[in-house]
């Protein structure tokens, strides 16, 4: 494949997402799921909470994926999620040192086909 299918892969992929096509959230989570994890668990040096960070994140995008137009856009987006939600679990600790885990609130996967939630949750789990 070169350079140039690529990058029209990557803004097919995109595209559908707009559309709320889930199948397309699906392939950008397995896409991007292991950089922001590493992102999260390089902040919070917590396998656990880096995984919930990440997980909330990119349900995030899912909720608002209307809104992206470009990877960047996407990627610039998931940064700034995953950075101020490991910022605020930080902040928390400071004020509850005895929690374990970071657990946001939102972390209760928005509406997809059970299927899709299905090979997210299993992705997840192998990771």
């Amino acid at each position: 494949m070169t350079n140039r299918e690529e990058v029209e892969e990557r803004d097919l992929s995109i595209l559908h997402l707009r559309e709320g096509v889930a199948e397309a959230f699906k392939v950008l989570f397995f896409q991007y799921y292991s950089e922001f994890f590493s992102f999260a668990d390089m902040l919070l040096q917590d396998r656990l909470s880096a995984r919930n960070v990440t997980m909330e994140a990119l349900f995030l995008l899912w909720k608002r994926h209307a809104e992206f137009e470009s990877e960047r856009g996407i990627k610039a987006f998931l940064y700034l999620t995953v950075r101020n939600h490991c910022l605020n679990f930080i902040y928390y600790l400071q004020k509850n040192p005895d929690c374990r885990e970071y657990r946001p609130a939102g972390i209760t996967a928005p509406p997809l086909p059970e299927d899709v939630l299905q090979d997210i949750y299993h992705f997840v789990a192998a990771c």
